[in-house]
């Protein structure tokens, strides 16, 4: 299987684009709650709040995204009915799972199928030698922001968020890191390799003879 590249994630995103998205998804589910339990009862109160939630944690991404100066876009789901957020810089695409109450996969959407075949490269399938050989592009990655909300826990915060790279079929993530683990990775610096000390010169000069 091919390396994963979280690093170019971090290489293609601003930090402060990270910390946006935390701040702003932290929000939302504030926000959510808060309307929920102001205008709607308690019978229906937990339908609505997932759809508060769904719709005000996209309103995030985009908003985070624009004051980091990064390309976002809504196109329509096919068939259409809905929409969705992208956003995208250095052919790295994030959209967004739907919230869940852990950090499994989201549900398989013909939108989510289509951009998670971006990354066929890193999970490539066995080469059938009756058919054509195929490389997939490996300038482009599907990312996806992961939130989940706990069933017993605090409703105006989210459990979790983070970045997931899935794999090319939506079975299994190839990587998935909360957003403070990745935040760190812009102020690690790779040790210093040690230098390796000089090799002795072993040779012992001999002189030669005359008329040898």
């Amino acid at each position: 299987m091919v390396e994963v590249p979280i690093e170019r994630l971090v290489d293609s995103w601003p930090e402060g684009f990270l910390r946006a998205v935390a701040e702003e998804t932290d929000a939302a589910f504030a926000q959510a709650f808060r309307v929920a339990t102001d205008t709607v009862d308690f019978p229906e109160r937990k339908h609505q709040l997932g759809h508060l939630r769904h719709a005000l944690t996209e309103r995030a991404l985009r908003s985070a995204a624009t004051a980091a100066g990064l390309s976002t876009h809504v196109p329509d789901t096919v068939p259409k009915g809905s929409c969705y957020s992208v956003v995208e810089k250095n052919g790295i695409f994030l959209i967004r799972s739907n919230v869940l109450s852990h950090c499994g996969m989201p549900r398989p959407t013909r939108f989510r199928e289509r951009w998670a075949r971006l990354n066929e490269w890193m999970s490539p399938t066995q080469i059938d030698l009756f058919e054509p050989t195929f490389d997939p592009p490996r300038d482009m990655v599907c990312a996806m922001l992961v939130i989940t909300a706990a069933k017993h826990g605090d409703p105006t915060v989210p459990a979790f968020v983070g970045i997931g790279v899935p794999s090319a079929c939506l079975s299994t993530w190839l990587a998935l890191e909360p957003l403070e683990k990745l935040i760190a990775r812009y102020h690690t610096t790779a040790t210093p390799k040690a230098a390796e000390p000089p090799l002795k010169d072993r040779a012992t000069p001999k002189l030669k003879r005359r008329g040898g």
